[in-house]
Parts: C-alpha cells; sequence; structure tokens
C-alpha cells in the first residue's frame, strides 16, 4: 500500500470521526426524570386537572420533542400561556379543543432534553388525556431552571409553576439532571 493511499485512509477516518464527535455534541440529549423529585410522585398516576386546559398541536412534527406524544397541554398559569396567541398567529401550532377541569390526565414518563447548541434544558411529562373516548397522547412541559442558582452551582436550581393537576404552588426549589452525551 502506497503512502498516499495510507495518509487519504487516515484522512477519511479522521474526518469521519470528527463528524461523528460533531453530530453527537450538537444533538439534542435526553434523559428519564422518572426517579426524581417531584416527578417521582407522578409517574404511573392518574392526575386529575383542577383547571381547564388547552390541547395544541405543533404543524410542524419538527417542533415536537417525543413524535408518541404530538399533542400538548397548557393553561393559564403556565408562563408560556401568554405567547400561545402569537404562535396560533403565525400557524406553527393548531389548537385542538379546550379539556374541562375534572379531566384525567395518566402520567406516564418525565424526561429532560438539553440543546446541544444552547445547552438549556427542557423537563417535561408525558401521558395521556382522554376526551370523548379518544386518547390523546400528550406532553406538558414543566420546570424552569433560577439562573442565578445554576450559575452559583447551586444543584437545587429547579422551581415549578403550578401545574393544571395542583391544588397549590409548590415553592421548593429542586435538582435534576442535565442530559449528557454519555
Amino acid at each position: 500500500m502506497s503512502t498516499g493511499k495510507i495518509i487519504g485512509i487516515v484522512v477519511f477516518v479522521g474526518i469521519v470521526l470528527f463528524a461523528l464527535f460533531l453530530f453527537q455534541t450538537i444533538k439534542t440529549k435526553s434523559t428519564s426524570l422518572n426517579n426524581f423529585v417531584p416527578y417521582k410522585e407522578l409517574i404511573g398516576k392518574t392526575v386529575v386537572l383542577n383547571n381547564d386546559v388547552i390541547l395544541y398541536k405543533y404543524k410542524n412534527s419538527a417542533e415536537v420533542f417525543n413524535s408518541n406524544y404530538p399533542y400538548f397541554l397548557i393553561d393559564s398559569k403556565d408562563p408560556d400561556w401568554i405567547s400561545i396567541p402569537n404562535f396560533v398567529e403565525i400557524n406553527e401550532i393548531e389548537t385542538i379543543f379546550e379539556i374541562p377541569k375534572g379531566a384525567s390526565l395518566k402520567i406516564e414518563k418525565a424526561i429532560q432534553y438539553t440543546n446541544g447548541v444552547s445547552g438549556t434544558s427542557s423537563p417535561f411529562v408525558f401521558g395521556t388525556i382522554t376526551s370523548d373516548d379518544i386518547d390523546y397522547k400528550v406532553s406538558y412541559q414543566w420546570g424552569e431552571q433560577n439562573m442565578s442558582k445554576n450559575f452559583d452551582n447551586i444543584p437545587e436550581s429547579w422551581y415549578f409553576y403550578q401545574a393544571p393537576w395542583q391544588n397549590e404552588l409548590d415553592t421548593s426549589f429542586y435538582y435534576l439532571p442535565k442530559a449528557k452525551i454519555w
């Protein structure tokens, strides 16, 4: 084998390894939150909604974190509530219907997604809500990280706004893991 071929193979393998490393670095990572408070008390349970919620669906499937759960819930206590009309107006999401207070949501799992580019994390609960004998697989983004606690390296930096199934706001801070490459 000539020196040129060996150099070519080494360069090719190096480019492939670099591309794989780059892909692993910038892709969105995920990790289970099923064993972390406050999620572990909810997994496998059916909760009753104390508020009306609206069921939405992204029009672009690339926006959905988990394709098995194409719908998402939101209510007026959610911090993102104010931006929902804008997403409807620019045709990114469609309103499916309003689900009244008293409906049941079976919570199946919780996952933390970490963006490979920005490094921000978003925790979600996933479950099934039934309306008119139709099951809807839904996600609900629940949890925010307090940036000052995070920058001060305080592990318990996650707080939770009042979810539609909660009777009152939980003011505690919790530790959640960051999804990593491996």
